[in-house]
């Protein structure tokens, strides 16, 4: 969908779930980055992560981020910041990046 001009939206529920697809998750990641531009893949990957601080336990997720070249991390705090970062995160997948927002679970 990104290499048509779709900005796709992938939920993850819990960032423990990218173990199974990591191989195709760091092809995504460094598409863009790699190609210096020239292969825009952008895309929003929204992830449930932390709660004040924590995750959420120890079989459904763990303390480790995927954080690759080419991988914008966005974490936000309130309600408020969650739009801004969600339409800005939207804007630079239109641009080609690739955007990790990491949800609050207390937001949620």
């Amino acid at each position: 969908l990104a290499q048509r001009g779709l900005v796709p939206i992938v939920e993850v529920p819990y960032a423990k779930y990218l173990d199974c697809g990591f191989d195709q998750f760091a092809e995504i990641a460094v598409m863009h980055w790699l190609s210096n531009g020239r292969q825009p893949n952008g895309m929003v990957i929204r992830m449930q992560g932390f709660d004040r601080g924590l995750f959420g336990g120890n079989f459904h997720t763990h303390n480790w981020l995927p954080l690759l070249p080419g991988v914008d991390v966005v974490a936000t705090s309130t309600g408020r910041e969650y739009v801004k970062a969600m339409r800005h995160a939207v804007r630079q997948a239109r641009a080609g990046r690739v955007v990790m927002v990491v949800d609050a679970t207390y937001l949620l």
